[in-house]
């Protein structure tokens, strides 16, 4: 997934929890695995990594990096977009671009979706994944 992305970083929610408050991160991808079932996983891209601080002003720190995430608006709009909505994901966006491949291909699916509510969400028209 990551190759296919071009990002040089991609982790599964687990990893993504760990490295959340180290690392700036983006959703990527949602997928299915065969032996997994119906369980749906989501691909995270980790990022720029984020400034270190000491112990006790790690939680003033986590509000601060959390309302200063440059990815905040593409993650918002892509949880927006998984759930049905992608009209609104694609306002929430609003002038955001940061030039990556990752963003060009999920701006071309949202705005496809935006005019077909059927292509929102994890999977296609055919219960199927849907591959970028």
């Amino acid at each position: 997934i990551g190759r296919s992305m071009e990002c040089e970083v991609a982790v599964d929610a687990v990893v993504n929890e760990e490295v959340h408050n180290r690392a700036y991160t983006r959703m990527l991808q949602h997928v299915m695995f065969a032996k997994m079932g119906e369980q749906v996983l989501v691909v995270h891209e980790a990022l720029d990594m984020r400034e270190s601080t000491r112990e006790e002003e790690w939680m003033y720190q986590l509000e601060e990096r959390q309302a200063n995430d440059p990815y905040k608006a593409y993650n918002t709009s892509y949880e927006l977009f998984m759930n049905g909505r992608a009209r609104d994901a694609l306002g929430m966006l609003g002038d955001y671009d940061d030039g990556t491949r990752v963003f060009a291909k999920y701006k071309a699916r949202l705005c496809a979706a935006a005019a077909d509510p059927s292509l929102c969400g994890p999977l296609g028209k055919d219960g199927t994944i849907i591959s970028w």
